[in-house]
């Protein structure tokens, strides 16, 4: 038995803060199924908690919240595109557009003239993140999407801050490129429409510094920011239960590649969760840059001084994790604690790490 479970009251509770926080319309963030946590489902609370603006990056999330009964409520699709059959399942689901090249707004106006249809779109500005986007030094080309009506009417323009958590000088940059970019529309006569920079970390990092028309925030819902001081909470967890309890002698090896030793007779609790269902798995470290090496040398050093252990919560008991966590079960030392199969067990798993077979429960 395993089920990641979710804090209805808790995840209602972070949008309320966020909501206050940001003091403009909030654009929820439904992109990865929730950020794991099942796009459905906290759709629907997050509509309960009165947000009617969502947010996807796949064509498929934004027909699958039309297909569920979000009716009314605007999508913005957060990939501009010029490939034909997104932009087809864009237009199906009557979401809105992200336009941030010429070659998409190229692919778009084409669609549009052969089926005689009107979008709508928020045009992408590129100030750093290398993905989506117009460069700043393409104002002439970007200005030709707001030059598209009746087939396209551009309601919005936004970038992506790359390092609101951690570099000011970086997001004051960036934000300064947009809003360059929005004056110079205005200067033009062009109304840019609503502006949106601030993500998870532009908004809770920064007070309202960045918040401008709108913020879009994804992250701070599962309360997996660094803002302490903001209250919001962690929302979810894996369950699941002991599924043995055996005893092994002094110096018996555990787990693949004898990762760990015991020191003496040893209770080991197996639990039936491993790094498939996203327990201790982290994002992939891909940056080498020389700051970026130094850390990942820190934190294995903290981790051979011990620092780095695991655990698990076992009837409410801190059991720690001995040797490699495997690909479907971890084992724990629970000498003395008086654990049975059965027992239950609390691991702490990001959501968006979460096998998509394993249950989503909200209570």
């Amino acid at each position: 038995m395993k089920r990641y479970v979710i804090d209805t009251a808790a995840l209602a509770s972070n949008a309320a803060i966020i909501r206050e926080r940001a003091g403009v319309p909030v654009i929820a963030v439904l992109k990865a199924d929730g950020y794991g946590m099942g796009i459905i489902k906290e759709a629907e609370i997050l509509r309960e908690a009165g947000m009617d603006f969502f947010a996807v990056t796949e064509p498929e999330e934004a027909l699958t919240l039309r297909e569920h009964g979000f009716l009314t409520q605007s999508i913005l699709v957060m990939r501009s595109t010029a490939a034909e059959d997104e932009i087809t399942k864009i237009a199906a689901a009557n979401a809105i557009f992200t336009v941030g090249s010429p070659e998409a707004l190229e692919a778009l106006t084409a669609f549009c003239t052969q089926t005689n249809t009107t979008v709508q779109a928020h045009v992408k500005l590129d100030t750093g993140m290398g993905r989506y986007g117009f460069l700043p030094t393409q104002y002439d080309q970007l200005r030709r999407v707001y030059e598209c009506r009746p087939q396209i009417t551009v309601t919005g323009i936004y970038t992506h801050f790359h390092s609101s958590f951690g570099n000011a000088k970086e997001t004051e940059r960036q934000f300064r490129a947009l809003t360059a970019v929005m004056d110079r529309l205005r200067a033009d006569g062009i109304e840019p429409g609503i502006g949106h920079a601030a993500n998870s970390s532009g908004l809770f990092c920064y007070d309202q510094k960045y918040t401008l028309d709108a913020v879009r925030i994804g992250s701070a819902f599962t309360g997996r920011i660094h803002a302490p001081e903001a209250g919001l909470q962690r929302i979810g967890y894996m369950e699941s239960q002991v599924i043995e309890v055996r005893t092994v002698p002094k110096g018996h090896p555990v787990g693949y590649g004898a990762g760990y030793i015991t020191r003496r007779p040893t209770e080991i609790a197996v639990v039936p969760v491993g790094y498939i269902d996203g327990f201790s798995v982290e994002k992939r470290r891909d940056l080498y840059r020389f700051r970026d090496l130094l850390r990942y040398v820190l934190d294995e050093v903290r981790s051979f001084l011990g620092k780095g252990k695991i655990f698990v919560r076992v009837n409410g008991k801190r059991a720690r994790v001995l040797g490699h966590v495997g690909l479907c079960h971890v084992s724990l030392d629970v000498t003395g604690m008086g654990i049975r199969p059965g027992d239950r067990a609390v691991l702490e798993v990001n959501p968006l790490y979460v096998n998509p077979n394993v249950e989503k429960h909200y209570i």
